[in-house]
């Protein structure tokens, strides 16, 4: 059994095993009307198998939300990415439970979740799976708790992009350096930051797929001011999801004192991995599998849908030039990230 402490509010609250932390707050990332989501966690409480229950609300009728929840890839940075260990690990934005709930078969798992009906399910399928007693349920954003536990690992999978969104008029650049240097306070020694993001010069977004979280090509793939700039006279909005080059990933870690940075190639994207490379090498391995092998599945990361074979074959004979140049590895569509 274990227990986890944080400050919230200047009181500090110790957090047990099975145990669940709330600080309510509306504004969060949805994917699912609450409602909605309350109607599939009565189900699930009543003894439907959540897989069920998830797969005959969703399967055909939001086949791509489905497939992030349940696909069984979502795990695959495990065994390549993940360090081995038995420490706690906090996974920030633990959605669905997708990444908190398998990794709690293995060691202790605190799950924190902003949006309360999300959290709820997360906990709903742990009950069901017989791992609610390796985990800890956090209900808060991450800036508004203070963690005194330190963690072996820190999973930040589809986060660091959103850490500036939902926040009324903070600058959302200034947020995700800032999530980056609480990630570092709130490790243990050798302890390792996980991240999955995409890569702003992913090929893909250069050549015109739609971005993966605003939906729209030739916008989010522009360097940042640029790109404030395009989405405003776009819209009218403020811009607040940016994503990096490894060059300029690598520059945020090492600014919030992050002192090893390795990166690992995410085909067709880190949300469903088919294929995770080590960019160790300087990207040679890959390079060198571009250029003899068959190019590696792909589609949008929006919706999940196909691209157009057109394209498909463009980013194939790209992908081929630019391994020949030995730079293809600069250009991959998503990154996992291990940093200590």
């Amino acid at each position: 059994m274990f227990s986890i402490d944080l400050v919230h509010q200047g009181t500090l609250h110790t957090v047990p095993a099975g145990g669940c932390f709330a600080a309510p707050r509306e504004a969060g990332f949805r994917d699912t009307p609450a409602a909605e989501l309350r109607e599939l966690i009565g189900e699930v409480e009543a003894g439907r198998a959540w897989r069920e229950a998830l797969a005959a609300r969703y399967e055909g009728s939001k086949n791509w939300l489905y497939r992030i929840v349940a696909d069984p890839s979502r795990t695959a940075f495990f065994g390549p990415v993940l360090p081995e260990g038995g420490g706690v690990v906090l996974d920030i934005g633990s959605g669905w439970g997708q990444i908190a709930r398998p990794l709690a078969t293995k060691r202790p798992v605190v799950a924190l979740e902003p949006v309360a009906e999300r959290l709820a399910f997360v906990r709903a399928a742990a009950r069901q799976e017989g791992i609610h007693d390796r985990m800890a349920f956090v209900e808060s954003d991450y800036f508004e708790v203070e963690f005194t536990t330190r963690f072996s690992v820190i999973c930040a999978i589809g986060v660091l992009e959103w850490a500036g969104a939902f926040q009324g008029t903070a600058d959302a650049q200034e947020r995700q350096r800032a999530f980056l240097g609480k990630t570092r306070n709130e490790l243990a020694a050798g302890g390792s930051l996980i991240l999955g993001i995409e890569n702003r010069l992913g090929l893909k977004y250069l050549l015109g797929c739609p971005d993966d979280h605003i939906g729209v090509p030739h916008i989010a793939c522009l360097p940042a001011d640029l790109a404030r700039r395009r989405w405003q006279e776009a819209g009218g909005h403020r811009l607040q999801s940016f994503t990096y080059s490894s060059t300029e990933l690598e520059a945020m870690l090492r600014a919030a004192g992050f002192t090893t940075v390795e990166f690992f190639a995410a085909f067709p994207d880190y949300k469903l991995p088919q294929r995770i490379l080590s960019l160790a090498d300087g990207g040679r391995a890959l390079n060198r599998q571009l250029r003899e092998g068959p190019f590696p599945p792909d589609h949008n990361g929006y919706d999940g849908s196909r691209l157009d074979p057109g394209l498909l074959d463009v980013l194939g004979a790209q992908y081929q030039s630019l391994a020949a140049e030995g730079i293809a590895h600069h250009f991959v569509p998503s990154f996992f990230v291990r940093a200590g």
